[in-house]
């Protein structure tokens, strides 16, 4: 039976300055990054961390250990370490990336820049990042969704021209028509793809590229926002923008499906098999209008978690 828990804490406007606790993880909050702290029975969206800096895009490591981000000055493209509250340039990055993905351990990570037709990897993360850069000018657009492996290996988007993986070579993978959104599994260079009809996967990118069916959902077809594996490679979550989550189990190519009573903006690792569903409800919207409770999801127990939205530091919710 599917369980839809409350992080209930009540906080009054005088504590929230004091909030502290174990820290789950960190979530994006328009131009900031906000901790969330507590367990996820039990938790709060603390204050934003004073960088001195705000961001265009916010990429959190799934390892919860540091976010890569663009500055909203100057577009460069940045390490920020959330405890240290510093902000370290990436030497040898492109500034004003088009879109930016975290490998799923949060150990590399894809810059793609549209105007000058190139993925740029970064390995190395987050203590000694290097840039290796690789020219695609045959791909003049903005790709749908991009994602990399764990070790940089292999960089892989979806363009209107097809799938294409980039590595020790450029390969136009084969996959099903219409992919929407994908991710590498842990530390290795398996991948998992959602398109509206059901979520496959590709054995050894670069290799053996041997394709499988992880799950057939086409009768009640997805607009999928996201798609993320847990850190155990089992469970494989793909987030609909309605709010339904599909979470397929990999060995027994089942799944259950749940609705988290939100829409979610995509499907974001917070360690084992604990996803985050949103954000704080105003990254890229601006800061007016009522902000959504964020949602997290246990695809272990198949558990919808709601953290209530952050309260100011005057008192009462953003």
């Amino acid at each position: 039976m599917i369980r839809f828990l409350t992080l209930s804490m009540c906080l009054s406007s005088a504590a929230f300055a004091q909030v502290s606790g174990p820290i789950l993880g960190y979530v994006p909050d328009h131009a900031a990054i906000r901790t969330l702290y507590g367990l996820p029975a039990a938790g709060a969206i603390g204050g934003a961390i004073d960088t001195g800096r705000e961001f265009a895009q916010i990429g959190i490591s799934p390892q919860q250990n540091f976010a890569l981000a663009t500055t909203a000055d100057t577009g460069a493209v940045v390490l920020v370490d959330p405890v240290k509250t510093t902000v370290t340039a990436i030497a040898g990055a492109s500034a004003n990336p088009d879109i930016l993905a975290v490998s799923p351990s949060g150990t590399s990570a894809a810059l793609w820049f549209t105007s000058l037709g190139r993925i740029q990897v970064v390995t190395g993360l987050p203590a000694s990042p290097s840039v290796a850069t690789i020219n695609a000018p045959f791909l003049n657009s903005t790709p749908t969704a991009i994602a990399v492996s764990d070790d940089g290996q292999w960089a892989v988007g979806v363009w209107s021209a097809g799938v294409y993986a980039f590595g020790s070579a450029t390969i136009l993978l084969q996959t099903d028509p219409g992919v929407v959104s994908l991710a590498f599994f842990h530390n290795n260079h398996n991948l998992a793809i959602a398109t509206e009809a059901r979520a496959t996967s590709i054995t050894d990118v670069g290799g053996a590229n041997q394709a499988a069916v992880l799950y057939d959902y086409s009768q009640q077809a997805l607009l999928p926002k996201g798609i993320g594996v847990s850190f155990d490679n089992q469970r494989v979550l793909i987030a609909d923008a309605a709010g339904k989550l599909e979470n397929i189990s990999v060995a027994g190519t089942n799944a259950n499906i749940v609705n988290c009573g939100c829409s979610p903006s995509g499907v974001y690792g917070l360690g084992d098999a604990l996803f985050r569903l949103n954000g704080t409800g105003r990254s890229g919207t601006g800061r007016s209008g009522p902000t959504p409770e964020l949602k997290l999801f246990d695809a272990a127990a198949g558990a919808v978690w709601i953290v209530p939205p952050a309260l100011s530091e005057t008192g009462g919710r953003q």
